[in-house]
């Protein structure tokens, strides 16, 4: 589920946002002891775990240990807007966008800022983004991380030479709104790094084997990558595997329709090609649907990860 928010003025931005609510994060969390019914003994009470669940609802969202706080994320997401509203980040026409999935135990809340704006080296421009996220089910503590949002493609570009983090904080501490704002402007110098590792990428020529190899690599597909070595062409390759794998399909097309006929053949489009994967593929099951934003993060993270060990992250 998704809330989109137009943001229209740097002066009432914050107020502007926050009037339009929560979305589909807007509800309430409770604690309950964790209990267990034994065998003719009645109900027994774990008093070191707690289960977390939606008010409205019931969902269960996570089960913790009794130093754990239960922050309702709609007070997480007037965090992050207050750590935003404290940087000197320029927030003018800054749009939001909250998901939730897994019932709500994931919160994902995106700000694109427009006024952080440069060329990319195909001639597009990429607006500086920044993701919080946050969760009751363990998957993640409370951190923002930085990215870009292309126009053309409008693809997540992931962001790979900084920390995944630029802020974070753990459930079990309280949020530090002056320090996340001081430290939410290292977005900049990595958005400049991310540039100049970009033209590099732009410079660096890539061949079909080696762009599909890349993306076998991203997607863990091994067999994919033992056929190649042997020397096996991508067509054939995808002929040949035991189980279809859409997602190395659907990167393989990419590439060949649109990114390397756009960009050339070279690690832009083929790091292009990836983003555009994490963004935009559909997800191969429907009942997955419903978690898609979980989806793309997992996704997000699985280009920084294939890219991070690679001899991408180290072309410029």
């Amino acid at each position: 589920m998704s809330t989109v928010i137009p943001m229209f003025s740097n002066n009432s931005a914050l107020q502007t946002i926050r009037d339009g609510g929560y979305g589909s994060a807007d509800f309430d969390v409770e604690t309950a002891p964790l209990t267990y019914l034994p065998d003719s003994h009645g109900i027994k009470f774990l008093s070191s775990k707690s289960v977390i669940y939606r008010k409205d609802t019931g969902a269960e969202l996570g089960v913790h240990g009794r130093g754990y706080k239960a922050v309702p994320p709609k007070a997480m997401i007037d965090s992050g807007r207050d750590i935003l509203e404290r940087s000197p980040l320029k927030l003018n026409n800054m749009k939001e966008r909250i998901d939730t999935s897994h019932d709500g135990a994931r919160t994902f809340v995106h700000w694109t800022l427009p006024e952080h704006t440069y060329q990319t080296p195909d001639g597009d421009e990429a607006s500086l983004s920044l993701l919080a996220i946050t969760s009751f089910d363990g998957t993640w503590p409370f951190m923002i991380s930085a990215a870009a949002v292309q126009y053309a493609c409008t693809n997540q570009q992931v962001f790979v030479t900084g920390e995944v983090a630029v802020y974070k904080a753990k459930h079990t501490q309280s949020l530090d709104i002056d320090h996340g704002g001081r430290v939410i402007t290292k977005c900049l110098s990595i958005f400049e790094q991310e540039r100049e590792l970009w033209r590099a990428w732009h410079k660096k020529e890539q061949t079909d084997r080696q762009a599909f190899n890349c993306f076998a690599r991203t997607l863990k597909a091994t067999k994919a990558l033992e056929l190649s070595a042997e020397g096996h062409q991508p067509e054939d390759i995808l002929n040949k595997m035991p189980r279809r794998n859409t997602s190395l399909e659907y990167m393989w097309n990419k590439w060949n329709s649109v990114y390397r006929k756009r960009l050339g053949g070279n690690y832009w489009a083929v790091y292009n090609t990836m983003t555009d994967w994490s963004t935009h593929a559909p997800s191969a099951r429907a009942s997955t649907m419903v978690n898609i934003a979980a989806i793309k993060n997992q996704r997000h993270e699985a280009v920084r990860s294939a890219i991070v060990s690679s001899d991408m992250r180290r072309a410029a």
